[in-house]
């Protein structure tokens, strides 16, 4: 089989199956799993996938919401660094917000129970990790984002008005060019909104492949938002209301 003829087929699986490991194209057209990694690597060389460290996902309108088993692989050790930072403004007693993203969910590995924090999350992965850790934690409850594990809707805004919370830490789809902070999803965008009218402080992780993307919602302009964790070095050129942290 030509090259060309596996990127014709390895972009019609993906076309079907959304999401794709390695192992499971290289069964499926018979090769080996260098040759998959190679022809994945030049795919997104062409613009033509999203790699993640275990298998690949077709691009396509980026309104769509990405699954969250993908999403969780993706610049993993980058959101990590960016958790570990984020975890590090977090006080005793405090009451937290954490959102449903896949950066915001690696801080369940960073807080200690010994901080005495409650936790309100609309995630179902990290209200189940923190639990286990023995913190406390309120799950919003409300309609279940099925891509997301999380919950939204008009139930979970208004149980998050319930709340005055001290920090709120999220990320999202990415940064426009107008420095706009936007999402793929309307519920979840509405809920962080109404997290952050509940909050003291907002603190937005942003990794530097989330920057000047576009996707359907505005959130709210960076300007707006007390902090920016972000690994990009380019991110002098945007203004928080109190800082950017770069790591």
């Amino acid at each position: 089989m030509f090259k060309e003829e596996r990127y014709n087929q390895i972009l019609e699986l993906l076309e079907k199956e959304t999401y794709m490991s390695v192992e499971m194209l290289s069964k499926r057209l018979f090769v080996s799993l260098p040759t998959v990694r190679r022809d994945l690597a030049e795919l997104q060389r062409r613009k033509l996938i999203l790699r993640s460290h275990g298998g690949a996902k077709k691009l396509n309108d980026e309104s769509s919401v990405t699954p969250l088993d993908f999403r969780k692989t993706v610049h993993y050790k980058e959101k990590r660094l960016l958790c570990q930072a984020a975890a590090r403004f977090i006080q005793d007693n405090d009451i937290l917000f954490l959102d449903a993203s896949t950066t915001v969910l690696q801080m369940a590995d960073f807080i200690v129970p010994q901080s005495a924090v409650t936790v309100v999350t609309n995630s179902i992965l990290l209200s189940t990790l923190l639990s286990k850790k023995g913190i406390k934690v309120f799950c919003t409850g409300g309609e279940a984002q099925q891509n997301s594990m999380c919950y939204a809707g008009s139930f979970a805004e208004s149980f998050v008005r319930s709340f005055n919370f001290d920090k709120v830490f999220f990320s999202s789809h990415g940064i426009s060019p107008a420095h706009m902070i936007v999402d793929t999803s309307l519920q979840e965008t509405l809920l962080r909104r109404a997290v952050l009218e509940q909050s003291k402080q907002s603190f937005f992780l942003c990794d530097t492949s989330k920057f000047f993307l576009s996707a359907a919602y505005n959130l709210a302009a960076i300007s707006d938002i007390d902090y920016m964790i972000t690994d990009d070095e380019g991110a002098a050129s945007i203004t928080c209301k109190k800082q950017v942290v770069t790591i």
